[in-house]
């Protein structure tokens, strides 16, 4: 028994030092979409792509886990088309902006490179913020409330409230092991559709979307990167103002929230108590998941434009 399970043990190790490899193998195209800003920051380049009149109401898309500015090209579509100023944000270490050496994926830090980036374009912005990224968004709101006008936030992840201590586990922070881990899964190519069909409540739409969610996964270093990154998708508390119910409560804003019912990655209750705690409205999708844009844009969109407040 010893013996047959040595070898499992070993047959797995090889398996995701596979998957490794071809991750390393596969991490090489360094082009950029023509489409693509890029703004300074002292945390490292973040990118965007801006679309829509220079002199709109500038809209801020902040999006969630793996999810880059491509990934919402067709909201940016819309909203430019109604007149807004859009701002599709690279969220590091996704999409094309700059991998961060240091491993500054906290919320603070990523409220700190968006704020630097609404003083580059200039004036204050409405920020929409899914899911991981809804965390970033609400920190931006907090720290930085004079350059936030308006805040969105869909199907928000923002983790459990009030924590007690950093949670996390110290083993996420060792390369060796997160990182042929996360080229098995979130970099893996043949994965992604699965792991997309996982938040969705409406499979189908998936599809549409994988080539998309994979193309800057090719980047060099993006499972190193992603690795690095996954103790703040776990933190408990990493010092961020958005982890906090008082803090949550101060928020002097507008806040607008649009939830999938059929959500099962953050449910519907998480909604439910967080337009309570800021006094948001809440907008219900029927039969949607997780990520409303790609399922249901027949009724997402119409909400967004609601949620938005007035005319651009």
């Amino acid at each position: 028994m010893l013996r047959w399970l040595g070898r499992l043990l070993l047959g797995i190790i090889l398996l995701f030092a596979a998957f490794w490899l071809a991750a390393l193998v596969r991490e090489r195209d360094t082009s950029v979409p023509q489409t693509t800003t890029s703004f300074y920051t002292s945390l490292g380049n973040v990118t965007a792509q801006l679309s829509g009149p220079t002199a709109g109401t500038p809209v801020m898309i902040v999006p969630g886990t793996a999810g880059w500015s491509g990934f919402w090209r067709d909201v940016a579509a819309h909203l430019a088309g109604r007149g807004y100023r859009v701002i599709a944000v690279d969220l590091p270490p996704f999409g094309y902006s700059d991998h961060d050496p240091q491993k500054r994926y906290d919320r603070p830090h990523q409220a700190e490179r968006l704020s630097a980036l609404i003083l580059s374009v200039g004036k204050p912005v409405i920020v929409v913020g899914h899911s991981f990224g809804a965390g970033a968004a609400t920190e931006l709101a907090l720290r930085y409330p004079k350059l936030v006008t308006r805040l969105v936030l869909v199907d928000a992840a923002l983790g459990k409230l009030d924590p007690a201590g950093p949670g996390g586990n110290r083993v996420l922070g060792i390369p060796v092991i997160t990182q042929p881990i996360i080229a098995a899964s979130l970099t893996n190519p043949w994965a992604i559709g699965w792991l997309s069909r996982s938040m969705l409540h409406r499979k189908e739409a998936a599809a549409a979307w994988r080539d998309t969610l994979r193309q800057p996964m090719r980047r060099p270093g993006t499972t190193a990167a992603y690795a690095a990154w996954v103790p703040a998708l776990f933190a408990g508390d990493d010092g961020g103002r958005s982890r906090r119910s008082a803090e949550l409560a101060k928020i002097k804003m507008p806040v607008a929230l649009i939830w999938g019912e059929a959500d099962t990655v953050t449910p519907i209750a998480q909604g439910e108590a967080l337009a309570k705690l800021t006094h948001a409205s809440l907008t219900r999708l029927r039969g949607v998941g997780h990520i409303p844009h790609i399922e249901d844009p027949a009724h997402f969109l119409p909400a967004l434009d609601a949620a938005l407040g007035g005319k651009p």
